[in-house]
């Protein structure tokens, strides 16, 4: 019976401690964004040049000349957490490393400035930065939301 009681005690610690590690690691990756990203460039200014916007721009001056839509998904949210999606679209485009983008996402802080922008190019998410680097994701989750 002591044995049995030695056993359950254990078993209960172990799945204990899978629990608590299995969700600090689940809190990592959302800071990471599922570990999923791949940096490319780093201070690229130079890709940024004639960009329609400017970083920090303030919503409220930017939707005057851009048409911006607030993006209310869940899945989003978790995957930039603090920042506001807003769809971009219907416009001349821009150039950035080669892409024409004319389908965009602009993030925005809690201070309604703007800070990242993501777009999707040959099936690769690509989301640039207010401090000039820029990342990749393959993610199916990005080509599913930008394609419906």
């Amino acid at each position: 019976m002591r044995k049995m009681l030695m056993l359950i005690v254990t078993l209960s610690v172990l799945m204990m401690i899978s629990v608590t590690a299995s969700a600090a690691h689940g809190h990592k990756d959302r800071g990471n964004h599922h570990n999923k990203w791949h940096r490319t460039h780093y201070s690229d200014m130079d890709s940024e040049r004639g960009l329609p916007f400017v970083w920090h721009e303030h919503y409220d001056s930017m939707r005057g000349n851009h048409h911006l839509e607030r993006v209310y998904d869940r899945e989003m949210d978790y995957r930039f957490p603090g920042l506001y999606a807003y769809r971009w679209s219907g416009h001349n485009g821009f150039w950035h490393h080669g892409n024409y983008v004319k389908d965009a996402v602009f993030f925005f802080d809690k201070n309604n400035e703007m800070v990242s922008v993501g777009y999707m190019a040959n099936g690769v998410f690509i989301h640039f930065r207010e401090n000039h680097e820029s990342y990749e994701n393959q993610d199916s989750f990005f080509f599913a939301w930008f394609n419906h």
